[in-house]
């Protein structure tokens, strides 16, 4: 899945998320992989855990379970890190699809940092970190009160929305599939042909084709279908057209192919859902 992200703005928004909470901003694709973040830098503490091939699957483990997690019940979560570190993890939607991850993390929720304390013995002497450095990265780690945290999360959370209604981040097809959208919503009373769409698109039939199987997970004949009854429905509950009205009005010529197409769909004909 490609992205293309505005990195100025993203980094503009990320530097004022960390100016307001003091906590770190990351930025993931779908596949996991860290793409823009700030500050530019781990704390001393998380650098010294990917300094070593032990800890650092750790971490890597860690965070792969967090956004699993995070995809699953496609909600955000709040979470303690392998060595004991708050993160939290929110999913970043378009079109309905996961396309990344905001991830803000290295900070403890207890002032005397003492669950992390205790498993300095297992880093300095079976990962051989060194335990001076440990005590020095473990003292700089922030600390956030349990209010502070949820607040960072809520704000993180709203930076999903404006990220996508500004178009900072967008899949390499979404521009297309947003027109192709907008013309489908603006011509569902006529008799759309893929041929017609793919000449107002500008892209051949094929390619229509697969930019609405990867995005949308479904095919474009059934997608004008879903819109038209979506409309149907809508109609049927907010007006008093006649069926007959709405089913031309929604694109169907033959009121009976709309009534079973309808019932199909719905699980009962137009005039049994209006009742």
């Amino acid at each position: 899945m490609d992205l293309k992200f505005n990195k100025a703005k993203i980094e503009e928004l990320m530097r004022s998320f960390y100016t307001l909470t003091g906590i770190r901003f990351v930025l993931f694709d779908a596949d996991f992989k860290e793409i823009a973040f700030y500050p530019k830098e781990k704390c001393d503490f998380c650098r010294l855990m990917n300094s070593v091939q032990k800890t650092r699957s750790k971490c890597r483990r860690s965070n792969r379970r967090a956004f699993l997690k995070c995809s699953a019940e496609d909600s955000p979560i709040i979470y303690k890190c392998h060595a004991g570190l708050v993160e939290a993890v929110i999913p970043l939607h378009e079109n309905e699809n996961i396309i990344g991850y905001l991830m803000f993390g290295q900070i403890t929720d207890k002032p005397d940092k003492s669950a992390i304390y205790e498993k300095l013995d297992y880093w300095e002497n079976s990962c051989g970190i060194n335990r001076e450095a440990l005590e020095n990265g473990i003292s700089g780690i922030s600390c956030k009160t349990e209010d502070d945290i949820y607040a960072a999360a809520n704000i993180m959370e709203a930076c999903t929305s404006y990220i996508i209604y500004k178009e900072l981040i967008i899949l390499e097809n979404s521009k297309l599939i947003n027109a192709a959208k907008a013309y489908i919503e603006e011509h569902l009373s006529e008799d759309i042909r893929i041929e017609t769409l793919c000449s107002e698109l500008k892209i051949g039939r094929t390619k229509l084709y697969e930019i609405f199987r990867e995005e949308l997970n479904i095919g474009v004949s059934k997608y004008i279908l879903k819109r038209r009854m979506h409309r149907a429905k809508k109609l049927l509950k907010t007006t008093e057209f006649s069926v007959t009205e709405i089913s031309q009005s929604v694109g169907f010529s033959d009121y009976n192919y709309f009534g079973k197409a309808f019932k199909i769909i719905y699980g009962r004909s137009p005039n049994s859902y209006r009742k």
